[in-house]
């Protein structure tokens, strides 16, 4: 059988589209790729806060997430996410032990996606126009291990009230410190009992954060 010219062009024309979109979606290897693996196998963090800079830290925001949890009607345990946090303490590595822990959160900056619904919240169960900021306190608190229960006032909706925040150190590198903790209250205590029991009264204080070195 004869080959036509034609159809040998359209098949090679075929051919070379096929190989640049096949060669188009492999993912390339990016070079910053390769320098955050080298930056991750140098990082060295150490589990052991007496190895950590002496000084004040600093809350980053970028790195931290403060998630309340509560069940609506007992069929689901909702979340809803405050977006503006900043804080602060001081460090002494010697007694391993932070002092001075000072913690912002927004009320107006609540999340749940659906934007309505967080200025709802915001004004109504939170009175934000009352009561602009809430806050967590404590003078001091040790860390055993990789743990520190802290101690501190919550002062939220105009109540202030003793909250334990159960802290796990994540370890420190470059500057930089890392904790996960959790704590519980129920938020009639603090004046805030709207739709007690379709709504729980039960919240959970969910936080994952990064300090860094001033």
């Amino acid at each position: 059988m004869t080959s036509h010219p034609a159809a040998n062009s359209t098949f090679v024309a075929l051919l070379a589209i096929t190989t640049l979109t096949a060669a188009a979606s492999t993912p390339a290897t990016k070079s910053e790729d390769a320098g955050a693996a080298a930056q991750y196998r140098q990082l060295n963090v150490s589990k052991d806060p007496a190895t950590a800079a002496a000084g004040t830290y600093k809350l980053d925001p970028h790195h931290t997430s403060v998630i309340a949890k509560l069940a609506h009607m007992d069929l689901s345990r909702y979340t809803l996410r405050f977006d503006d946090v900043s804080g602060s303490f001081d460090f002494n590595p010697s007694t391993a032990s932070a002092s001075n822990v000072d913690i912002a959160i927004n009320p107006r900056s609540v999340d749940t996606g659906d934007p309505a619904f967080d200025k709802r919240i915001a004004s109504k169960y939170f009175e934000a126009d009352k009561y602009p900021t809430m806050t967590f306190t404590a003078d001091a608190v040790k860390i055993t291990g990789d743990h520190a229960s802290l101690i501190g006032t919550l002062d939220f909706h105009g109540v202030k009230k003793a909250v334990v925040l159960n802290t796990t150190y994540r370890g420190f590198t470059q500057s930089r410190m890392g904790f996960s903790g959790e704590a519980h209250f129920k938020r009639s205590d603090f004046g805030v009992s709207e739709w007690v029991p379709l709504e729980a009264d039960d919240v959970t204080i969910l936080v994952e954060t990064e300090f860094v070195k001033q």
